[in-house]
């Protein structure tokens, strides 16, 4: 029979992927767009600034060329006009001046987005029937992320797409646990964030705290507006909502399908397979260092502990191979990371304690294959057929 569903989900998300790089195309150009939303990234910085943020000089063009090209992205003109006019700073914020730092910054919500999608927390409804076998599903899942638009580091876990490359994009918030839309565009978003709602008490203003992930909430429509649909991210938020919908609404009928119990995840899964050696030496390194630093034994044990099964504590992820290991161990460098900078460590410093090693880098190339000499000959005559043709 034909999947009637399956395929009308196909066709919708072909026709969203075409009306977004249709409008990507007409775009306006560099300088226009920059000019045209100076008065958007000005109230941007103005509520910032009320809210008690410090704003730091802006980015050159340079910095900003600079930036996309070692990244390999491109900056919406929205926020390439709020940067170039002035960079928000402070616990919470990317620093843009460590490469390493924002290198991290871009690699957390794909890790994060795998450690859900490992604890069967996440599957969009447009990749069709999660395959049983947990391998298989993994690089499934992997090829489908790594197609998504990557996500710009914006506050605190939230994120803006760089694709489309247009002005008003929403913003997600990615964690290991959820995936939300939290604001329609930039403006909206910093108008509704709790750490940036401007009261008259100095302490009830920006702190340098991060806003507690319950106090965020998804948003389908304000006022009238959707948020604009981004490839693989609005289905993932919106996979979210429906299972948070679904769980409340048949609390009973979810634990009799899976046990009630802490094991409900577990028992749809593999058992636990025991973490590649090189996590331990790892992360007995940023142990140590943090040690040195000051650190209490119990604070550094809950960042970077691993349980004697395999599984890492906290994470119900069944550990598939290296690159499910390097995802967790990226969600637990950004949790670490976050508790140093709240602790007063610039980004350099958080740098040299987590280290530089740990990101996704490109595959080894494969070695150089010898060619006998006649092949080499034939090849070489035939592309001189061909460039005579």
């Amino acid at each position: 029979m034909v999947d009637v569903d399956r395929r009308a989900t196909t066709s919708s998300l072909g026709l969203r992927r075409l009306s977004t790089r249709a409008a990507s195309l007409n775009s306006p150009s560099s300088s226009s767009a920059l000019h045209s939303f100076t008065s958007l990234a000005s109230a941007i910085l103005s509520h910032l600034v009320s809210s008690s943020v410090k704003i730091n000089p802006g980015l050159s063009d340079r910095e900003l060329h600079h930036l996309e090209a070692s990244l390999g992205f491109t900056f919406p003109p929205d926020l390439r006009t709020l940067l170039s006019l002035g960079v928000p700073s402070g616990p919470g914020f990317p620093d843009w001046h460590c490469r390493e730092s924002i290198r991290a910054a871009f690699d957390f919500p794909l890790a994060a987005a795998s450690v859900q999608i490992a604890k069967s927390s996440l599957w969009p409804r447009s990749w069709g029937p999660r395959p049983s076998d947990p391998d298989r599903a993994l690089r499934a899942a992997r090829s489908a992320i790594r197609r998504a638009p990557l996500l710009i580091p914006l506050f605190d876990r939230c994120y803006v797409p760089c694709r489309p490359c247009l002005a008003g994009n929403p913003v997600f918030y990615v964690t290991e646990e959820r995936v939300l839309c939290c604001g329609l565009d930039l403006l909206d978003f910093f108008k509704r964030d709790p750490a940036f709602v401007t009261a008259p008490e100095p302490m009830q203003r920006y702190q340098g705290i991060t806003t507690p992930a319950n106090m965020r909430r998804s948003l389908d429509m304000v006022a009238g507006r959707s948020p604009r649909w981004i490839e693989f991210w609005s289905d993932a938020a919106s996979d979210r909502r429906r299972r948070d919908s679904s769980s409340s609404d048949s609390s009973t009928a979810s634990t009799s399908s899976c046990s009630s119990s802490d094991l409900s995840e577990q028992s749809c899964q593999t058992e636990p397979r025991q973490a590649p050696v090189w996590v331990d030496s790892y992360l007995d390194q940023i142990g140590s260092v943090l040690k040195e630093a000051g650190w209490e034994e119990s604070d550094v044990s809950e960042m970077v502990h691993v349980s004697a099964s395999g599984t890492f504590d906290g994470e119900d992820v069944a550990v598939v191979d290296s690159e499910s290991a390097l995802d967790v161990l990226l969600v637990k460098a950004g949790r670490c990371s976050d508790s140093l900078r709240r602790a007063g460590w610039s980004s350099d410093e958080v740098t040299d304690a987590l280290g530089s090693g740990l990101r996704r880098g490109k595959k080894e190339k494969r070695p150089t294959v010898r060619i006998p000499p006649e092949i080499a000959h034939k090849i070489e005559k035939l592309a001189h057929f061909v460039a005579l043709s």
